[in-house]
């Protein structure tokens, strides 16, 4: 009988019994799996191949990213003094080190590569209808053979803003949204990799209109070290920071 109850007691408490049937749930449970072992910074190299409109490799570039979550992320690309300093959802590019523009830019990638992890459930949930996510439509799918929470879009409509949590881990395996001419970009997080207490995707790979567009690899990850807060300074940032 003791041996019943205790089984009992196990099967209740594993994840299969305890679904996910709102988006609060989902950041809760997040958070409660994530929050306060989250990696807050991490550095890496970025090898950046894209496609033509015939599947050929168009070009391969090597940038160099730091993250600082949850608002600062900036990409130094292989032009000494060309690159963009993102925070919050403000984008600043620069060239010769010189300040070109700046201009409004929702960093959507910023919450959900890991900024939710230091941000209050109320922050998350207005970021989300922000950025144009239906946060009362959730589901359960498969992504390569995982079993996956799906926010935005019934099941078989690829064509709805929505993003895709893998339901073990919980972190985003997928992103879908439209583009400003209404072309379906398709963007898919794989191979992930345990990094101090997190993970993160070693392959990003975006379709567009179901064409292959770009594939990054994420190299010589790095994490632990606190960044210098000059990285992502637009008044005064630092030149030199990547090795």
């Amino acid at each position: 009988m003791k041996n019943s109850i205790f089984g009992l007691l196990f099967l209740l408490s594993t994840p299969l019994m305890c679904q996910i049937e709102s988006v609060p749930q989902l950041i809760d449970a997040m958070q409660v799996k994530h929050r306060g072992s989250w990696f807050k910074e991490f550095t890496f190299t970025q090898e950046t191949i894209r496609y033509n409109q015939n599947g050929a490799v168009r070009d391969t570039a090597i940038w160099y990213e730091a993250v600082s979550y949850p608002d600062f992320f900036r990409i130094d690309y292989n032009q000494e003094g060309r690159f963009v300093i993102f925070r919050n959802d403000s984008a600043y590019r620069y060239d010769d080190y010189k300040l070109e523009r700046s201009s409004v830019q929702a960093q959507e990638f910023l919450l959900f590569k890991g900024g939710m992890y230091y941000r209050p459930q109320n922050s998350i949930l207005d970021k989300l209808k922000a950025y144009g996510y239906n946060t009362d439509e959730i589901r359960y799918d498969n992504l390569n053979g995982r079993k996956t929470i799906v926010v935005g879009a019934k099941a078989g409509d690829l064509d709805t803003k929505q993003f895709w949590v893998d339901a073990d881990h919980y972190y985003t395996v997928r992103r879908i949204s439209k583009t400003g001419n209404s072309q379906i970009l398709d963007v898919i997080y794989s191979d992930h990799k345990r990094v101090n207490g997190g993970w993160v995707e070693q392959v990003v790979t975006f379709y567009l209109d179901g064409r292959l567009l770009q594939v990054e690899n994420y190299l010589d990850i790095e994490s632990g070290e606190v960044l210098d807060a000059k990285i992502f300074d637009p008044k005064r940032p630092l030149k030199s920071w990547f090795k």
